[in-house]
Formats: structure tokens, sequence, C-alpha cells
């Protein structure tokens, strides 16, 4: 398991470092500085109002459930991120030019890529021809938070699994 493990954490720092140093722009410095956001608490919650207010005198679940899943995915990444402890990237590379937008001290899983993909797979469900938009703009928050140094390529993953599921299972239950 261990060298799984290590193997894991070796891939991670080479795809972290191609994106973070080989990629760096003053173009991709200031884009993903801004994509990031649309995984922020802020916006996850001024989303969730929105969309609460639009479809009050609808018919449509979406306001409801993308609340609801919105809860969901951010209670359980912050259990896995208190439990597993994970040190973010900037703290472990000294060299790593990171800007640390929107950060506690944990990186796994990420929170923005978590948020970013709850709406994005929620939206999906409920408007499917626009869902290649919904989750080209996830995986640019994801890429993001890698290019800005404060979360490993399997924090990513993970958040656009857990965001993805949580969305899956309020969409099928509610």
């Amino acid at each position: 398991m261990n060298k799984i493990l290590s193997h894991i954490q070796k891939n991670d720092v080479t795809i972290l470092r191609i994106i973070h140093c080989k990629a760096k722009c003053s173009f991709l410095d200031k884009f993903m500085t801004l994509i990031t956001y649309i995984g922020s608490t802020t916006f996850g919650i001024s989303f969730c109002i929105i969309s609460l207010i639009l479809t009050l005198s609808s018919k449509s679940n979406f306001g409801i459930e993308v609340t609801f899943s919105m809860i969901l995915s951010t209670l359980l990444s912050n259990i896995i991120k208190i439990n597993v402890n994970r040190l973010r990237p900037y703290v472990k590379f000294d060299n790593l030019n990171a800007k640390k937008i929107g950060v506690d001290k944990y990186s796994f899983p990420s929170g923005h890529t978590t948020s970013a993909f709850t709406m994005s797979v929620m939206l999906s469900l409920f408007f499917p021809s626009l869902s290649w938009i919904f989750i080209t703009l996830s995986t640019l928050v994801g890429i993001s938070r890698i290019y800005l140094g404060v979360h490993y390529p399997t924090d990513t993953i993970f958040g656009t699994i857990l965001g993805s599921l949580c969305s899956i299972i309020i969409y099928i239950f509610i």
C-alpha cells in the first residue's frame, strides 16, 4: 500500500510541477485567478440563493436539489479534509509561486473543485444540452487550483468525484 501511495504522490508532484511551473504565463496567472472563484464559498452560496429564488414559483426542484447537493458535498469535503490532513503543495515545496486564494490549512479534497462539480453536474442533469459548458468550467476550476499551487492533482480528482456523486445522489433521491 505504501508503494502505491508513494507512486501516486510522485505523479502528483510531477503533474503539479508541469501545470504550475511550465505553463506559467501572465495571461494564465490572471485567468486562473479569476476562474478559481467559480468554486468559492461566496459563489456557491450566491448560486444556491439565486437558484432557490428563480425556481421558487416553478415546478422545478433545481434550487432545492442544488442547495442540498452543495450542503452535502461541503460537509463531506470538510470531514474528509479534517481527517486526511494533507498539507497544501505550497507548504511542502518552497519554490512554488503560489497564489493562496481561498485556502484553509489542508488540501485533500479540493473544496473549490468539489463545489464547482456539484453545481455543474446538477446543472447538467437539468440542462443536458449545455453540460459541456458546465463541465468545462468546473474542469478549469480544478486545473486553476493546481496552477495556483494550492492543490495536488489527486485533490482535484477526488473533488470532481465527490461533487459529482453528491449531485447524482441528490438528483436521484429527491
